[in-house]
């Protein structure tokens, strides 16, 4: 609240972020059988204190309208909060819910894809 009252002008965002593809604990979580947790609940902690979906694999073939609504459910909860949120989704191509990526990459750790709520 205190912040809030200064006569400064507000620019940027700060919140937790929790990149699936990025974070070696995440990764190992959402590969477990069940997974810990899904899209939805990384888009509920995004209402309190996330910066929104990051870095989330999705199924290959998931739908246009499918990712719309998502992306609109993302935009309806920082309309809502009236904060910034972000929705950086990786739709990896031949793969299905369930199964593990192959990145073969040094930026991302290979993690099970998301079912699309």
């Amino acid at each position: 609240a205190v912040l809030k009252s200064l006569p400064v002008k507000l620019c940027g965002y700060s919140g937790l972020m929790l990149p699936p593809l990025e974070d070696q604990t995440l990764a190992a979580r959402a590969a477990e059988q069940p997974p810990s947790y899904g899209i939805t609940d990384l888009l509920s902690y995004s209402s309190v204190c996330g910066v929104g979906l990051d870095t989330v694999p999705i199924p290959g073939d998931s739908s246009i309208e499918d990712v719309s609504a998502l992306m609109l459910d993302t935009a309806a909860l920082a309309c809502k909060w009236d904060k910034p949120l972000s929705c950086r989704l990786f739709p990896v191509p031949g793969k299905a819910a369930g199964e593990m990526t192959e990145f073969n990459s040094p930026f991302l750790i290979n993690s099970r894809v998301f079912a699309l709520p």
